[in-house]
């Protein structure tokens, strides 16, 4: 046993050595990577600001009026640059954004190697590392130059930048390293360009592991290992070669932070080794004998439960460790059998609320189909009827024709109020007459609760008006009148009443929906509002009305809670805050609709039959109509002329209403849109009303509101 976990602590050792190994030598060769990507970074940064120098600057000029341009320029760099000034041929200072305080005299650099090249080869050259004559302290500085070449070739003057060799972000970047790492930069003579450690004893140096006249540098492998002979520490390198300057960089990790940890977990594993055979000899027999048997039967009775035998429990009763695994074995089976309980009475609510989003999903489908039809009818009923209008003798036409526009109305409250109960209605919060929308779903909800039970209505007088949208109030209706409806088993009465209340926060309206089935038992009134939780039985509620009503009324500001007071039944009592009174239309509203000013429309629908009756409606009020059947028309249309509103659908194929807005305003600048649909998905209308917040008119549409829509939003421009 002590030799098996000794090979394992060697191979143990020997395998976190080679990693560590692989991963700090590929670490080093990524350091070196990324350092000579930084200094041809850097030179590249250096040359750009010499190029935008040498356009400021006038050899010609005064040194102050250059100083006073450089100083410009100086502020807006990168603050890794520590100078930039101008010299002329002979390398004396005409300009400089920081001056020594000894005076410009001082700096003349025509005694330094790269200012004789530059002025020698009239290109961008890249010195080696000085120390800075215009800065406290004389820091190391890499230096840059770049002639400035007159027409006839000469260099009249040389623009030159500095960086502090502690700024340079290959330098930063290496002392993120282990401790004791070091980064190197020799030149193309193998002189030492930069060194992170002792930098001033060997910058301008021959680097002694560097062989003299060498010209390439390939990449070394993750297992290169150098004994340094600066300081005598063997390292692992990495190295990599610049583009621009062409400078040699090695980054060395120290051998010690390679093997020291693979050393210490040896050891480790080692003495650990020896202390578990040790035991293992000890207490080996002792636990073959005790614990053997029980667990082979519990084994026996876990395979049982995973072939589906869920009645099968552990039969071992012990006060040792394993009667007490046989105790949690016997709890989890436990657990499984009400967890697997639990999970299909969830399948059963998903499945019926799935149901129930079918049911909404193909309301809204026949409903996109269906005002189309009726925008149709009912505008070209309206056409119709202004036309009969100016003819006397039409007096029964008109009335046949107000017939039909009032039974297209109906329909269209009718598929409106299919939709609430389909759960699918288009959100638009406004403030509504609550006694009139109560009014105008007495039949749905007499419908909903049965011909056994009846409904009663106890409505205050100037009631007042709240601020809620419409389909979601009459949906929490529809919810409470369903639920009374299956309380009372499909006998009893349902009362719906309001009133007036005061509260101190405000004037609230106060609306009650009450049956007399058994009530709601006081331990279930903290629970009957949250998802899923119903008391009815499967197949026949999901659980979700009262929750659905319950976060509608809290998102605007209101409160639906059971009155326990009421012992008679149930009685819910709804609080909405008092809106602003709905103004009522005067009675000649029809026909003071407002006129076009000769407006150019763009009206697009794939319906021709609901964009035939737009068109018609709006020039017969005074504008100028374009019409399109999709998207791709319409900004044809647009390429051609001038607009100022788009009337568009929000469905339609190839492309949205949204997405032809979006091209639109892309191509030709802001303009009014105005959406118009008959699908009342509240996924795709809130995604395409709220990213783009136009005007909304909901199909079918009147002729009085659609002309209103569009001259409101004509107005606001």
């Amino acid at each position: 046993m002590a030799l098996v976990f000794l090979g394992l602590a060697f191979a143990r050792a020997r395998e976190r050595q080679a990693a560590e190994q692989k991963r700090l030598g590929e670490r080093a060769q990524d350091y070196a990577a990324t350092a000579a990507r930084a200094l041809d970074a850097t030179v590249l940064q250096a040359q750009i600001l010499l190029e935008s120098a040498t356009k400021v600057v006038d050899p010609a000029a005064a040194p102050e009026q250059n100083d006073a341009r450089l100083r410009a320029l100086f502020e807006r760099i990168p603050p890794v640059f520590s100078n930039i000034n101008v010299v002329d041929s002979l390398g004396r200072n005409i300009g400089a954004a920081r001056l020594p305080a000894d005076g410009r005299e001082r700096v003349n650099i025509s005694d330094r190697a790269y200012f004789k090249q530059a002025l020698s080869t009239g290109r961008f050259t890249v010195g080696v590392p000085v120390r800075g004559r215009s800065l406290a302290n004389a820091p190391w500085v890499l230096p840059f130059l770049l002639p400035l070449v007159n027409e006839s070739g000469r260099v009249v003057a040389m623009t030159g930048a500095s960086i502090q060799l502690d700024s340079l972000d290959a330098v930063v970047t290496s002392r993120q390293l282990p401790q004791g790492s070091v980064l190197t930069v020799l030149d193309s003579n193998g002189i030492v360009v930069i060194r992170t450690l002792n930098g001033d004893g060997w910058i301008g140096r021959p680097f002694p592991n560097y062989e003299e006249g060498q010209r390439t540098l390939g990449p070394l492998g993750n297992d290169t290992t150098i004994n340094s002979e600066i300081d005598a520490v063997d390292r692992l390198f990495g190295g990599a070669t610049t583009t621009r300057a062409k400078w040699r960089l090695f980054v060395g990790i120290p051998v010690d932070v390679v093997f020291g940890p693979s050393r210490v977990q040896f050891t480790q594993d080692l003495i650990l080794g020896l202390l578990i055979s040790f035991g293992i000899v000890l207490i080996g027999y002792w636990l073959t004998a005790r614990f053997v048997a029980p667990i082979a039967s519990l084994t026996m009775d876990a395979m049982a439960i995973s072939e589906g035998d869920m009645s099968r429990r552990s039969s071992i009763d012990t006060d040792d460790e394993v009667g007490t695994l046989a105790k949690a074995f016997n709890q989890m089976a436990d657990a499984i059998v009400e967890r697997n309980n639990q999970l299909a009475e969830s399948q059963a609510q998903l499945r019926q609320a799935q149901k129930l989003e079918a049911v909404g999903s193909f309301a809204s489908g026949i409903a996109h189909d269906f005002n189309n039809y009726l925008a149709s009818i009912i505008g070209s009923g309206e056409l119709a009827l202004a036309q009969a209008r100016d003819s006397a003798d039409r007096v029964g036409t008109r009335a046949e024709i107000e017939s039909m526009l009032s039974s297209a109305k109906r329909a269209a409250e009718l598929t409106r109020q299919i939709l609430v109960f389909g759960r699918r209605p288009v959100v638009s919060a406004a403030v509504f007459d609550v006694n009139t929308a109560l009014r105008g779903m007495q039949r749905l909800l007499s419908r909903l609760v049965g011909e056994r039970v009846t409904l009663r209505y106890e409505l205050a007088a100037d009631l007042g008006s709240a601020r809620l949208d419409v389909g979601q109030f009459e949906q929490i209706m529809v919810n409470l009148a369903v639920n009374a409806r299956d309380a009372m088993d499909g006998t009893g009465q349902f009362t719906v009443r309001t009133s007036l209340c005061q509260r101190p926060n405000g004037d609230f309206l106060r609306i009650e929906a009450e049956d007399t089935g058994p009530g709601v038992p006081e331990s279930l009134r903290d629970q009957i509002f949250d998802p899923f939780f119903t008391t009815k039985e499967r197949l026949r509620g999901t659980g979700l009305g009262l929750s659905i009503s319950y976060s509608i009324i809290d998102s605007c500001g209101g409160s639906i809670a059971v009155d326990a007071s009421y012992t008679a039944g149930a009685r819910f009592v709804i609080l909405l805050p008092v809106g602003v009174p709905v103004p009522q239309p005067s009675a000649n509203a029809a026909d003071d609709l407002p006129d076009g000013r000769g407006e150019r429309i763009l009206l697009v629908d794939d319906d021709p039959g609901v964009s035939r009756v737009a068109e018609r409606l709006l020039q017969r009020a005074g504008y100028q109509v374009s019409r399109a059947a999709n998207g791709t028309q319409a900004l044809a249309l647009m390429d051609d002329q001038t607009f100022e509103l788009i009337v568009t659908d929000v469905v339609m194929p190839e492309m949205s209403g949204s997405q032809l807005v979006r091209e639109a305003v892309k191509r030709h600048g802001p303009i009014p849109i105005l959406f118009c649909s008959g699908y009342p998905d509240d996924d795709v209308l809130t995604e395409e009303l709220g990213t783009i917040a136009p005007g909304f008119l909901a199909k079918p549409f009147t002729r009085s509101l659609l002309l209103r829509a569009v001259r409101d939003l004509l107005d606001r421009g």
